[in-house]
């Protein structure tokens, strides 16, 4: 029995055929699309942003170094910047540094001024009590004198309330322009002296008439019991006066 010959079935050519036709169309319609005015107008437009977005980057990049050298630069004139505040805080310090010695200075100089000044007015004050007897002066000598015949009433002594009133009164004799400063001297003296002002001296009566014989002191009366006990009180007195004056003498601002 002989082989069938097989025929080719219709439907699967009309299968082929269709899609051949596509394949050629697609063929077609991608020719025409790069063939075409608008391909051709697309395609332009592709390039031209491409171009444009090649100019943004590029131009992004040079802004990139822009940035980059301008935060070099920034980064160089704020360690300028910092170099210099540094040096003008050191400056600062020194002249702080530099005006408060002057300022001591100053302080120091207005000091010495006011210990000049009265340094000055104490030694008026003492070079014009020297001129005249005060009254312990007055009282020293009528003791060692008035004890022969004229006689010395007992009386109590207060060294300080009498050279406290001769101070007084020199200081109120001198020139208007140092008077306040004479006061300031008075005050310290007070403030520093007043340990003397304590001393009390205890004068009694004395008296030896001038008809009583001297003859058992050879005729001498500072040999006679009461001279000589006058002599001491008197002495007192002086010693009393020297150390006030000595206190004065010694006062400092």
């Amino acid at each position: 029995m002989g082989q069938e010959t097989r025929r080719p079935e219709w439907g699967n050519i009309s299968q082929i055929i269709s899609a051949l036709c596509a394949v050629a169309l697609a063929i077609l319609a991608i020719y025409g699309f790069f063939f075409s005015k608008t391909s051709q107008a697309f395609v332009s437009y592709l390039q031209s942003e491409l171009a444009l977005r090649n100019i943004r980057i590029v131009s992004l990049e040079q802004t990139e170094k822009d940035l980059q050298r301008s935060i070099a630069e920034s980064q160089v004139s704020l360690s300028s910047l910092t170099e210099q505040k540094a040096t003008l805080e050191r400056q600062i310090a020194e002249l702080q540094i530099a005006q408060q010695a002057y300022a001591k200075q100053v302080q120091e100089l207005g000091a010495q001024l006011v210990g000049t000044t009265f340094s000055l007015v104490r030694e008026k004050i003492l070079v014009s009590k020297a001129t005249l007897l005060s009254e312990l002066d007055v009282l020293e000598l009528k003791i060692q004198s008035d004890w022969y015949d004229k006689g010395v009433p007992a009386q109590t002594v207060r060294p300080w309330q009498s050279y406290l009133k001769t101070l007084q009164n020199k200081m109120s004799e001198l020139p208007e322009a140092d008077r306040t400063m004479g006061k300031a001297v008075l005050d310290k003296f007070i403030q520093q002296c007043n340990s003397l002002s304590s001393v009390v001296i205890q004068v009694p009566a004395m008296r030896v008439a001038s008809s009583e014989s001297l003859s058992a002191y050879d005729y001498n009366i500072d040999r006679h019991p009461v001279g000589i006990r006058a002599k001491a009180i008197a002495n007192q007195i002086r010693k009393a006066e020297d150390d006030m004056q000595a206190c004065f003498k010694s006062l400092a601002q």
